[in-house]
């Protein structure tokens, strides 16, 4: 019987360290956004934008004027199916991820998806005042 009861307290106890795991660190599934970003320029990868986690929130950095990542630039907020239709205009059931500011979102969706004349090979895309822009996660 003793044996019985510490195996379920071993069992017991890994089922809440997994459960503690997925809800800590790792975060949401806008965790796997985390990353360097490259756009394509005169054919070459550029680093423009680098999504990092602090605690329970997201923050950028860029490359746009500086050769060095800049302190960060803003916080970035997962993105709902509501706030997804309003910076793609997409009323499809897309699968996607992201996180935004009022100035930037940053996307994983399904490769190859389209919306309009924009298309995405990688699967990844930037979204700015200019409109969307092909992303390659390095």
């Amino acid at each position: 019987m003793t044996i019985m009861k510490n195996l379920f307290k071993y069992i017991v106890a890994g089922a809440c360290v997994s459960l503690l795991a997925g809800c800590g660190a790792g975060g949401g599934p806008e965790a796997e956004l985390v990353g360097v970003y490259a756009i394509k320029k005169n054919g070459a990868l550029k680093e423009v934008v680098k999504i990092e986690r602090q605690g329970n929130r997201y923050i950028m950095r860029d490359k746009v004027r500086t050769p060095e990542w800049s302190e960060p630039k803003m916080q970035m907020q997962p993105v709902t199916r509501e706030r997804w239709t309003k910076i793609t205009t997409d009323s499809e059931n897309t699968k996607f991820v992201g996180v935004s500011s009022d100035q930037l979102a940053i996307f994983k969706v399904p490769p190859g998806w389209q919306k309009n004349s924009f298309k995405t090979e990688t699967g990844y895309f930037l979204f700015y005042s200019q409109g969307p822009v092909e992303a390659y996660k390095l």
